[in-house]
């Protein structure tokens, strides 16, 4: 029997991803740096695929079951390389990267023994559910939601507005985000694309 838009028949998901994808990936020089990285480095995505390895069917599943983009799916990887114990100077932890402040909000526990941040399955549905809540905010712009997950809802916002006052345009390339934030879409597109 055949299950359609199921993990089951897949010996590969990374080939079940890429049958998945449904971003349009701009042609442009941002995208195309971020590229050439990774076509220079095939040994990091080697090391990075591996790491995901038993983390990606829980992964996909949860995004599969909410209905949502399978790119999410990539975002761990310029998150955290898939490293669920990643710690970054500004106190995000886990395989999403969550701030503590962000992690609380999302009921990731957090205590001496325990830190949901960490936990590969509450981290997971937390960040699948503040994807939801970016992309309906921030006017249905898968985009703009990836740009406020790196840097926060408010910016994104403000340089939205701030477009709109000038009668710039409004979409993600438009905007004038911090220089990490300008690099984290390119990074996880030029992934999608890759």
């Amino acid at each position: 029997e055949e299950v359609p838009n199921s993990v089951a028949p897949y010996s590969n998901l990374w080939v079940k991803l890429a049958e998945g994808f449904t971003f349009n990936v701009p042609d442009n020089d941002r995208i195309a740096k971020q590229r050439n990285y990774y076509l220079r480095h095939p040994k990091y995505l080697q090391q990075v695929s591996k790491r995901a390895e038993p983390f990606l069917y829980l992964i996909v599943k949860q995004i599969e079951d909410q209905k949502l983009p399978l790119e999410l799916v990539l975002l761990p990887i310029v998150e955290s390389t898939f490293n669920p114990f990643a710690y970054s100077q500004s106190s995000a932890s886990g395989l999403w990267q969550f701030m503590p402040a962000t992690g609380r909000r999302f009921n990731l526990k957090q205590n001496w023994w325990y830190d949901g941040r960490r936990d590969v399955y509450a981290s997971t549905h937390a960040a699948l559910s503040y994807m939801k809540i970016l992309h309906k905010y921030l006017g249905k712009d898968w985009l703009h939601a990836f740009a406020a997950y790196n840097s926060g809802e408010g910016r994104v916002l403000n340089a939205v507005r701030k477009n709109q006052r000038r009668g710039k345009p409004t979409d993600y390339w438009h905007l004038s985000l911090p220089k990490e934030t300008e690099n984290y879409v390119p990074k996880l597109l030029a992934l999608v694309d890759f």
